[in-house]
């Protein structure tokens, strides 16, 4: 036999030989997963004949989550459904509740909620002014505050001095925006394809100062209109005021004599003094000659 053949057969009897009584040790990785917990008990404001719509936050355990109220009660037209609460609460008031969520390992966790179901504030529009000088092209966002349907609105906005409109934008596709600058007075008007959500950003004004300075609370007027064609805010813009003229001094006069009294004024009197008056001399009594003696 030659050479070659034996080595190889040696080295695989070798290797065979060293694989005797080895143990094979196989590397596996195990998660920790997080204890099941909310990581959100607070839940936002909610207004009546508003629609609500909120997650209540779980994390942790193995996904997915069921939920459930365990305890209380939910507002009167608002449901649970997997973590998502919404719906369009009826009545006010401060509702506490408990809400069970289980998880695909079946672990479960359960945590005492608080929604407050309040009456709509009235329908707003404002702008978000930045707190510092502006001194350039700056981009204010107006936001609208319980909508309620609204589907059309327009807006008036006497503008300060210095300050130009350099354009106006909708803040997303599903609005169309028409606007003009008349003197000081901006007028936008604007459309809804599909109603808005309080809070949402409409539009973004841009304005351009002639120099540097800070803008102060904008004098607004509006008027908001519902999907049927119904006013649902309206709020006159301000009518500017006047500036009242500043007062006239007359200056004292100067110089002799009498100076000229001032239009409708009663001019002064010298009173006239009567020099008291004196008794005239009665007549002197005559006094008779002596009479003499006659001869």
């Amino acid at each position: 036999m030659s050479p070659v053949r034996l080595v190889l057969p040696a080295a695989a009897l070798g290797l065979l030989l060293s694989s005797c009584g080895s143990t094979t040790t196989s590397t596996s990785s195990t998660s920790t997963k997080d204890a099941l917990y909310f990581s959100s008990t607070n839940a936002p404001v909610a207004y009546v004949g508003e629609p609500f719509t909120t997650q209540v936050a779980v994390s942790g355990g193995v996904g997915p989550y069921s939920l459930r109220v365990v305890n209380g009660k939910l507002p009167d037209g608002l449901t649970l459904s997997s973590t998502t609460l919404s719906g369009k609460p009826t009545r006010e008031g401060l509702y506490t509740f408990t809400v069970e969520v289980s998880d695909a390992a079946l672990s479960t966790k359960t945590q005492s909620m608080t929604l407050n179901v309040t009456a709509l504030p009235p329908l707003s529009l404002a702008f978000t002014l930045p707190t510092s000088e502006i001194r350039g092209e700056t981009r204010l966002p107006l936001t609208v505050t319980a909508p309620r349907a609204m589907r059309a609105f327009r807006l008036q906005w006497t503008l300060p001095d210095g300050v130009t409109v350099t354009r106006v934008t909708p803040a997303d596709n599903r609005a169309v925006a028409y606007w003009k600058v008349t003197g000081r007075t901006l007028t936008l008007d604007m459309g809804f394809r599909t109603p808005v959500a309080t809070g949402d950003r409409v539009a973004l004004v841009s304005v351009s100062p002639a120099r540097p300075l800070t803008l102060a609370a904008p004098v607004l007027g509006y008027t908001a209109i519902g999907g049927d064609g119904q006013s649902l805010a309206r709020v006159a813009l301000p009518t500017p005021t006047p500036a009242t003229p500043a007062p006239v001094t007359t200056p004292a006069g100067t110089g002799q004599g009498t100076g000229t009294a001032a239009p409708g004024s009663t001019p002064a009197t010298t009173p006239t003094t009567t020099p008291a008056g004196t008794t005239p001399a009665g007549p002197q009594p005559v006094t008779p000659p002596a009479s003499g003696s006659g001869k």
